[in-house]
């Protein structure tokens, strides 16, 4: 029964890390993509991207905290929790890239 608990906690943690990453990347990095896309990258925005990518550390850092503070508090496996939601952070910011690359390529065709 020890395994189910397991399971459990790494989906909750994927679930737990993917929503968070997700709000995450909506929130910090949209804004800055669709900006970045309209104009020429230049050096006056690398301030923006460094402190965004800063700022994208630090809630990482928080919501790893968080579900580590949290673990014992699940009814289920905390460190599974812990890893899936590391694993789902991870995760989201991978598509965010992907996504990124996606619209990229896709100017390039257009224009």
């Amino acid at each position: 029964m020890k395994e189910v608990t397991y399971v459990i906690g790494a989906i909750a943690g994927l679930i737990f890390g993917g929503a968070a990453g997700q709000l995450k990347n909506f929130l910090i990095w949209q804004k800055y993509l669709k900006a970045h896309a309209a104009e020429n990258s230049g050096t006056d925005s690398l301030g923006g991207l460094y402190a965004r990518s800063f700022i994208s550390y630090a809630v990482n850092i928080l919501v790893l905290a968080a579900a580590f503070f949290m673990r014992e508090v699940m009814p289920f496996d905390g460190i599974a929790f812990l890893i899936g939601t590391a694993v789902g952070l991870t995760i989201m910011n991978k598509v965010l890239a992907l996504g990124q690359k996606k619209q990229e390529d896709r100017r390039k065709e257009q224009g």
